[in-house]
């Protein structure tokens, strides 16, 4: 009978750029969580070979978000299952294709980030994320449609939890690993153990939201591997 309990190897550790991406195995069962930006399709496969695995063994990947730098190298697993959440996707494809049919994408961003006026950005600013987006952001490193599976109505395996964590964008979701030692898989939920170091990602959707959730995670005093930099286990004072 198959156990509920997995082990959690970092392929990639999270950089002021990047995502962490992270597999999850249950014996022969492998769950890949985010995969990093497209021009880290070569590490990345370099790194799940280190682990004695190929492209092909992965049973799934999981998105915790789709910004370009957690979803990047989901083809790369065309025999996997791919589940996002179904409402993330319809906001971050609007988002998208708005921005990119938009000559002005300063007019469009606060349609889909409410707060982004309060930040003070130069529209110069606006435009260079833009043009960064653009050079990201193609529907076919996402994976075939057929491969989508919605976490609103589709389960992961026993043993991996979805946490609903927005607040970095609208539908967010972490992985709750039950392992020896619980972990969570947090990706843009908590950037990083230090809630000041300079992170190179979009403004949250909803900052009192995302410093909300990301409390809430690290109240749980489990072991977190961020979207942007080392694995930790929140101290209860620094935690605050």
């Amino acid at each position: 009978m198959m156990s509920d309990t997995w082990t959690v190897d970092l392929l990639l550790e999270g950089t002021p750029y990047s995502s962490s991406c992270t597999l999850l195995s249950n014996r022969t069962r492998h769950v890949v969580v985010d995969t990093g930006l497209s021009i880290q399709e070569a590490d990345l496969l370099h790194a799940l070979r280190a682990k004695g695995l190929e492209p092909a063994d992965i049973e799934i990947v999981v998105n915790t978000h789709l910004h370009v730098d957690h979803c990047g190298n989901n083809a790369a697993f065309s025999r996997a299952a791919i589940f996002m959440s179904q409402a993330e996707w319809r906001w971050t494809d609007a988002f998208y294709t708005a921005l990119f049919n938009s000559r002005a994408p300063e007019r469009v961003a606060p349609e889909f980030y409410p707060e982004v006026a309060s930040y003070g950005l130069k529209t110069r600013t606006i435009r260079n994320v833009a043009r960064m987006a653009r050079l990201f952001w193609k529907r076919d490193r996402l994976g075939r449609p057929e491969q989508f599976q919605w976490l609103e109505t589709s389960n992961l395996p026993a043993g991996l939890e979805v946490l609903s964590t927005p607040g970095h964008t609208p539908h967010h979701v972490s992985i709750r690993v039950s392992a020896p030692s619980p972990v969570i898989v947090a990706g843009d939920a908590v950037l990083a153990e230090d809630a000041e170091a300079k992170i190179r990602t979009m403004i949250p959707y909803v900052r009192a939201q995302f410093l909300a959730t990301r409390q809430t995670l690290l109240d749980r005093g489990e072991m977190i591997v961020p979207g942007h930099g080392p694995v930790f286990v929140p101290h209860p004072v620094a935690a605050r």
